[in-house]
């Protein structure tokens, strides 16, 4: 059975992690992050956060900026991205593994708040995932998933992209929007979100809101509450 893309990352060497850094280090997605700690620092105040498939570590840092009392976890399945990410947050308090989230050595219960920011559409098993999402998250506590989807406004993401590109380098400009493009025809729809997140217990307490993040009307926040 063919992979959804989530193995692809699991060898990336150091080099192959520089490029996806400076590739992604653009105007819009620090935006994107910026905006996301935002909105999870609005929900939790003190306790444990964890980042799934927290890549070069961005989000992380933008919530300590916001809140520093926040104990930061990083998850990723690249041990090179882990590397990288442990070496760029020197100087902040953080707990950066490696692994992957269909299954994990935190404890029952361990988490105050689990985010992930597009990694979902490539999980191989996500009801799984979302299964594991479930242990390690605490009693009446969320998870807070924010993904790209694949029944958006082609026009009004193909004029966001050529709006938050306009300043950005040549290359970055010719390469981004085919590799974006390419990324959001992997994404589900909507309605598969939904019929995911109904195979798991999280069945009868999650929503699902479109937002735009980075100036991009392309994205979902889903929002997965553990109830017992």
């Amino acid at each position: 059975m063919r992979g959804r893309g989530q193995n692809n990352f699991i060898n990336i060497p150091e080099f192959g992690v520089r490029v996806y850094d400076a590739l992604t280090n653009i105007k819009a997605i620090r935006e994107q992050h910026r905006e996301i700690a935002q909105d999870l620092v609005s929900r939790i105040e003190s306790g444990r956060l964890l980042d799934v498939g927290t890549g070069p570590g961005r989000l992380l840092r933008e919530i300590y900026l916001l809140n520093p009392n926040v104990h930061l976890y990083g998850l990723d399945i690249s041990s090179a991205m882990v590397e990288y990410a442990k070496k760029g947050l020197l100087d902040i308090s953080v707990d950066i593994r490696q692994g992957d989230i269909l299954s994990t050595d935190y404890p029952d219960r361990y988490f105050d708040l689990v985010t992930c920011t597009g990694s979902f559409y490539l999980w191989d098993d996500p009801v799984d995932c979302l299964e594991e999402i479930y242990r390690i998250l605490g009693n009446n506590k969320s998870a807070y998933l924010f993904e790209t989807y694949q029944d958006f406004d082609r026009a009004k993401v193909r004029a966001a992209i050529k709006h938050n590109l306009s300043k950005e380098g040549l290359i970055r400009r010719w390469i981004a929007p085919g590799f974006l493009m390419h990324q959001l025809s992997m994404t589900y729809k909507t309605k598969q979100i939904s019929d995911i997140i109904r195979r798991t217990p999280f069945a009868d307490c999650y929503s699902i809101e479109k937002v735009t993040l980075g100036g991009l009307p392309a994205w979902v926040r889903i929002q997965l509450t553990r109830r017992e």
